[in-house]
């Protein structure tokens, strides 16, 4: 069995929220030692859908991402963020 590749690839977007997020799935899925097409099929996702997330598409639902998040043994929960301090 093949594994995966280290290559990393131009972002999708520019929403760095969405860039860290797929960066830290593909890292989890290197990681594990299993492929784009091994998660896809347990996420019940395309390839092409699982690429688009780890390269920090947006226009993917939430659900899909959910769903790779669990195939990587993972769950999303959501935390209060710290407050910004006042520009200006």
């Amino acid at each position: 069995m093949p594994s995966p590749r280290k290559k990393l690839g131009k972002p999708a977007s520019d929403i760095p929220v969405l860039i860290k997020l797929g960066e830290a799935l593909a890292q989890r899925r290197r990681d594990a030692g299993r492929l784009q097409q091994e998660v896809a099929s347990a996420a019940g996702v395309s390839r092409s859908t699982l690429h688009t997330i780890e390269h920090g598409g947006a226009g993917v639902r939430w659900e899909k991402v959910a769903a790779v998040a669990q195939a990587l043994g993972l769950t999303i929960e959501w935390v209060e963020a710290p407050e910004k301090a006042p520009q200006g």
